[in-house]
């Protein structure tokens, strides 16, 4: 059974999400603090659902916090502002949901971020893709790709991090450091369409204003 620290200083949601989670097959920790969050943060957590606006402290802070012991984390708010949910992504979150939100929704998106990825001695597969990370190719479908460089480093990031969200500005500063070359906004996005291009147009999902996921 998967375990949730739930992570919220509000009541009445705090329950509610316990208990609807606690439904869906899932061990359910609280906190209401960020004092709570590191009595009770332990190894066997997989996953954090975290309200970053906490009483006691700056809920951001426990991001770099999570990531240090490999937690997932899906930041809650009320803030539907891109380039604040831009800046939390960057830091490492693995997606975001905004109040108010659907139930279900946020359980789809638990499951999603969840959702793992095959990987053997020389394979990573998710879904229909497959990459030999020794070898450095790629398959869709049991069928070859040809990719670029730059398509082969942006679709081996999306295929390690599924479901995670990345930004424009993050994928952009990554690949430029890697390529020690300067890498623009419309390089990247012609890269993300010859991708889908190559494989499946749903492959990658655009969020709109923000960036990018492999779902």
């Amino acid at each position: 059974m998967r375990k949730i620290l739930i992570v919220e200083d509000e009541k009445d949601i705090l329950k509610r999400l316990s208990m609807f989670l606690s439904e869906h097959n899932f061990n359910i920790i609280v906190a209401s603090s960020i004092d709570e969050v590191y009595e009770k943060t332990d190894a066997s957590i997989d996953l954090a659902l975290l309200d970053i606006n906490l009483p006691d402290g700056k809920g951001d802070e426990l991001i770099k916090y999570f990531k240090e012991r490999d937690i997932r984390i899906i930041i809650t708010t009320v803030k539907n502002d891109s380039n604040y949910i831009a800046k939390a992504l960057d830091k490492g979150v693995d997606d975001y949901i905004t109040k108010p939100f659907d139930l279900n929704v946020l359980r789809a998106r638990v499951d999603a971020t969840l959702r793992t990825v095959c990987v053997s001695d020389e394979n990573i597969i998710f879904k229909d893709l497959k990459i030999n990370m020794d070898e450095g190719t790629v398959y869709y479908k049991n069928s070859p790709v040809n990719l670029t460089a730059l398509e082969y480093g942006v679709i081996s990031l999306f295929i390690k991090n599924p479901n995670r969200i990345f930004t424009r500005e993050h994928l952009l500063q990554i690949f430029w450091e890697d390529n020690e070359q300067f890498v623009n906004d419309n390089t990247l996005t012609t890269t993300i369409k010859r991708i889908r291009d190559k494989t499946s147009k749903d492959l990658i999902t655009t969020i709109r204003g923000i960036g990018y996921r492999m779902e």
